[in-house]
């Protein structure tokens, strides 16, 4: 027999890993689960200290791993909820973008299970906080676009990211460390030109690492990074093309505490 349960099972939004940039809400709904499945894009042990009491369930994904399968997750998000269990899935940056949201709200709604969706601060956003840009600068980008070259083994749509990518004032390329060697020459042949300033963030927010280019030298940046990556191509960036002085972090003087000092 199910157990009641009357609590909505949270998709929270991580941000890109580090616990500072998690929402109010989501850090009240993270320190009220029974069971968190997270992800592998976060700063785990630090995200514990929200909530010390749970159980922390492993379920991330990355790209060449090996990775617990899809329809096992959506299975434990059922069975956990319906042992009467408040249930988070901690996903990393907006569970909207990139995080495979769709299937388990889908297996969720098919079982009449209430779910919500916390948002979370994405990749995009927190790269372009690190490197001091305005994604939509004024005159300069009207538009944004979201996308990752990143596909499936059985896609039919291999490139087709490169028509939003010229059809867009500022891109933000998720999931592109792989593809650095080819993404340069495969846009310039497309007729973007060779001087369009790029760059490339590896682990932001985190302890992370940049670097500011040109299209036509990104195969030169080609190599292995053990972080998940995302660049940004757009004329945004052309104000840090010629610094002399190395983009850094700034990290907050104030002692981090990941606590809610209110916590039931």
């Amino acid at each position: 027999m199910n157990k009641l349960n009357k609590t909505a099972i949270s998709f929270i939004g991580a941000g890109p890993g580090d616990p500072d940039l998690l929402t109010i809400k989501g850090m009240r709904n993270l320190s009220e689960a029974d069971i968190i499945f997270y992800d592998a894009l976060i700063d785990i042990e630090k995200f514990k200290k929200i909530n010390k009491r749970a159980k922390w369930s492993y379920v991330g994904k990355r790209a060449g791993k090996v990775s617990i399968d899809q329809k096992i997750i959506c299975r434990l998000l059922v069975n956990y909820y319906r042992r009467g269990l408040n249930v988070v899935r901690l996903k990393g940056g907006d569970p909207t973008i990139f995080g495979r949201l769709t299937e388990e709200i889908d297996i969720l709604s098919s079982n009449k299970i209430p779910y919500e969706i916390v948002p979370g601060i994405s990749a995009g956003q927190s790269c372009a906080a690190e490197l001091g840009v305005s994604l939509t600068e004024r005159n300069v980008s009207r538009s944004i676009c979201f996308l990752t070259p990143s596909v499936s083994k059985n896609s039919a749509v291999e490139n087709e990211w490169l028509k939003s990518v010229l059809n867009c004032q500022t891109s933000v390329l998720y999931m592109a460390g792989k593809q650095i060697r080819v993404l340069g020459n495969l846009l310039i042949k497309k007729g973007m030109s060779p001087d369009m300033p790029v760059a490339i963030i590896e682990n932001t927010s985190r302890e992370s690492k940049k670097v500011i280019t040109q299209l036509a030298e990104l195969n030169h940046h080609d190599k292995t990074r053990s972080g998940p990556v995302c660049i940004v191509i757009g004329e945004i960036l052309k104000i840090h093309l010629h610094d002399e002085k190395p983009l850094e972090r700034v990290e907050s003087r104030r002692r981090k505490k990941y606590e809610l000092t209110n916590a039931a």
